[in-house]
């Protein structure tokens, strides 16, 4: 079956970005241009950059037109490195660290709410959904470039009363605190996966249509329990997961 116009429209342009004839950040030529060009209706051009805007290889700017994305630069996020922690850090206390970063990473303060646990929250914390939760949440960017939402659920009988409760951060850490309170952690599982964003996620990460998010859902256990669910939420074409396990030579490591 012959391809609709606008996707052979759409195919042209992605030779010539995909070749450097139209660089990063160029504007692509006019609708009208674009019309004469390919002797196509306006509507079919139309179609055509709306393909291209939801492959991630074309952004709209109101009023200056169709412009080729800029490539983006990946981050490594080392999510876990076994045996070879930081000094007095705990692989699931720490934030990710960013290997290869081109300026500074800065996180915001933590914000903390409490909150009626949501069916997949309740399901990792093994409560009921609707069930209070503390959320502690917070955000990272780097430079100026945001790279991560984050937000640990803690269930409110263990953390009513304690530091879980309350803004900024923890002296010693999570892990520690929560060993403090009876609550020591032997091990987390990750489930990790990819999905469109939401609203807020779309504004934080400055978003163009189509492009996805990574979540990774780090769950903690103490022998009897799960006592926290950590769920962080990436840009996808601007961050690598990483885990590193066992003593892996410094020159060997992400980033």
């Amino acid at each position: 079956m012959a391809q609709a116009k606008y996707q052979q429209i759409a195919d042209r342009l992605r030779e010539q970005i995909d070749s450097g004839q139209l660089a990063p950040g160029q504007r692509l030529p006019s609708e009208p241009d674009l019309v004469r060009q390919f002797d196509a209706s306006r509507n079919t051009v139309r179609l055509a950059i709306a393909l291209l805007t939801n492959q991630g290889l074309v952004v709209t700017r109101q009023g200056l037109g169709s412009f080729v994305t800029e490539p983006a630069q990946p981050f490594t996020a080392v999510m876990s490195r076994v045996h070879v922690q930081p000094a007095g850090r705990q692989a699931a206390s720490t934030l990710p660290e960013v290997g290869n970063a081109p300026a500074e990473v800065r996180t915001s303060r933590q914000v903390v709410e409490k909150s009626p646990a949501s069916a997949s929250v309740a399901d990792k914390l093994e409560i009921a959904p609707g069930d209070l939760v503390v959320v502690r949440r917070r955000r990272g960017t780097i430079g100026s470039v945001p790279w991560m939402m984050m937000a640990s659920y803690y269930p409110m009988d263990i953390a009513a009363g304690t530091e879980l409760e309350l803004a900024g951060d923890i002296a010693h850490g999570s892990v520690r605190l929560l060993a403090e309170l009876g609550y020591p952690q032997v091990g987390f599982a990750d489930e990790i996966g990819a999905r469109m964003p939401n609203g807020q996620e779309f504004a934080f990460f400055g978003l163009s249509t189509g492009t996805p998010v990574i979540v990774v859902n780090r769950t903690a256990y103490t022998p009897d329990r799960p006592i926290r669910l950590t769920r962080y939420v990436y840009r996808g074409d601007r961050v690598r997961l990483s885990h590193e396990v066992g003593s892996i030579p410094a020159r060997f490591h992400n980033g």
